[in-house]
């Protein structure tokens, strides 16, 4: 992985579609070797169906789903397309047809979720095959169109807490040459092993966090890339490309480094001042007067101990500038991963209302610790940096109004039902986000559910992809959620204090310099 040192700049791959292939292929090409251009991976699959169902502005998805059939002789880009594209668009308030909803059952025993009595030999589940292969072209399409034209290297960015689509969408990513896969939210153990191996075709697994388990019980996920589409996708071995995981502190970046399976090529140490999700605290949740919790020295990372496992690293949150950059080399680091900033260029998937609407609290004098604050909104459990707008759910009249619904469910748990008189026992999935009344009846915690956010929904409506829904008796889109970091420094600077819109070659040459 000799290019990832000469990286000095990767454009983070934030929330669902803000890093499209847009803006991923305008960062990569740039500075092409220098630059990474990175797309989320986050809910490809409702993305790609809901903007096929908008009239594909542009064909790209079409394009790119048809460039999918060709390459491996299959149609299911075609049948994809089929099944949703709608011709010159749905009507303005008419609802999204849904991706069908990532859920598992056991393998070989088609929506079968009973689970035996206690058992000693792992259980694996799947999901169905149209979803599979939904999940692997559209990955596929997105890394394909940030691609398309040049020979920049292209990243896709994956949250481990969303586990169920994450090796199919690795695959498909890869199987479109994707040169780089970031994993956060998580730990990310074993899955450079698993890339390595995908990389080859060969049949994976992925363990899955399944609550109410008994001791010694193991769940796993499993993918044989050659049973898919009769094997037409496995038809020569793929360039295996750099694994580089997310860590906040040294003692998850060593011990990955030691991996008893496969270390990753590098890491992204993310501050706790960076949008979208972040590490928790250390120690007891201790909050500020707004609720934000309170981080301490305990939680800088030790450079030092990251810089003697010998691996690059690359240094992210409030390092949008080029003097963060030269401290971040001297500090050792390859470079720095940038997300604020990119996210609020004219390349970036955000819907332009919400571009405008942050600047225009910037020309109106707003601080960044009034812009953006640090919330236990997410149904992770994972702190997370929510912009306070108008009208979204960062307000809390918003959300009260906002009638709670898990109809997307990438966040949702797994865990098993108590035993029935025979010993089984039911494979249930549930969300903190969700009516309050499902999930108390899926052994939740009634405590758990206060101030939950619905991210799914609300993020597909921060890039304009939001659903139809009745408010109040009258048609209205899902309000959306908006996430950045701490720093807005760079996004005053290249906006001219919220004056003027600003592209993705301008976060670049800021940070880079002239070239």
């Amino acid at each position: 992985m000799e290019f990832l040192k000469n990286i000095k700049l990767i454009q983070g791959g934030m929330g669902v579609y803000v890093s499209n292939w847009r803006l991923a292929r305008a960062v990569s090409m740039e500075r092409p070797g220098v630059t990474a251009g990175t797309v989320s991976g986050t809910a490809l699959d409702f993305v790609h169906v809901r903007l096929l169902q908008l009239g594909d502005p542009g064909g790209h998805i079409r394009r790119a789903l048809a460039a999918f059939d060709a390459r491996f002789g299959v149609e299911i880009g075609q049948k994809i397309c089929d099944r949703y594209f709608i011709e010159g668009g749905k009507a303005p308030m008419a609802r999204f047809k849904n991706a069908p909803k990532q859920a598992v059952h056991l393998q070989g025993d088609g929506s079968g979720v009973l689970i035996p009595a206690q058992q000693a030999e792992p259980v694996t589940l799947e999901m169905s095959d149209e979803l599979i292969e939904l999940l692997i072209a559209t990955a596929f399409a997105e890394v394909w169109l940030a691609k398309e034209g040049h020979n920049g290297r292209v990243f896709i960015n994956f949250l481990k807490k969303i586990e169920l689509p994450l090796i199919f969408a690795m695959y498909g990513a890869m199987l479109a040459g994707v040169a780089g896969i970031i994993v956060g939210a998580g730990n990310p153990e074993g899955l450079p092993a698993v890339c390595t191996r995908l990389a080859n075709h060969q049949e994976v697994s992925s363990d899955l966090q399944v609550l109410y388990r008994e001791a010694g019980e193991a769940f796993y996920m499993t993918f044989d890339p050659r049973k898919v589409a009769d094997g037409r996708l496995a038809q020569k071995p793929l360039e295996r490309p750099a694994f580089l995981a997310i860590a906040s502190l040294h003692n998850l970046v060593e011990a990955l480094a030691h991996s008893p399976t496969e270390a990753p090529d590098g890491f992204i140490i993310e501050h706790h001042t960076a949008g979208g999700h972040n590490a928790g605290p250390q120690g007891p949740l201790v909050k500020d007067s707004l609720g934000q919790p309170i981080y301490g020295s305990e939680d800088e990372p030790d450079l030092e101990a990251i810089r003697q496992t010998g691996l690059p690293f690359w240094l992210a949150g409030g390092y949008g500038s080029r003097e963060r950059l030269q401290q971040a080399l001297k500090a050792g680091a390859a470079g720095v991963q940038v997300g604020s900033a990119f996210a609020l260029c004219e390349d970036s998937g955000m819907k332009a209302a919400y571009r405008t609407a942050i600047f225009n609290a910037i020309k109106r004098g707003a601080s960044d610790d009034e812009l953006v604050r640090t919330t236990l909104f997410s149904p992770t459990g994972y702190p997370f940096k929510v912009v306070q707008l108008e009208g979204t759910l960062s307000d809390d009249a918003v959300y009260r109004r906002r009638r709670r619904v898990c109809d997307i469910g990438l966040l949702q748990q797994r865990g098993l039902s108590k035993p029935a008189e025979d010993g089984t026992r039911r494979l249930f999935q549930r969300c903190p986000a969700a009516p309050i009344e499902e999930y108390v009846g899926k052994r939740g915690l009634l405590p758990n559910t206060e101030e939950k956010r619905c991210l799914c929904n609300g993020l597909l409506a921060s890039v304009g992809l939001g659903q139809a829904i009745n408010q109040d008796g009258e048609l209205a889109e899902e309000p959306a959620i908006v996430t950045l970091g701490n720093h807005l420094d760079g996004i005053r600077r290249l906006s001219r204090q919220g004056q003027s819109p600003y592209w993705a070659r301008d976060v670049v040459n800021d940070i880079l310099g002239p070239a």
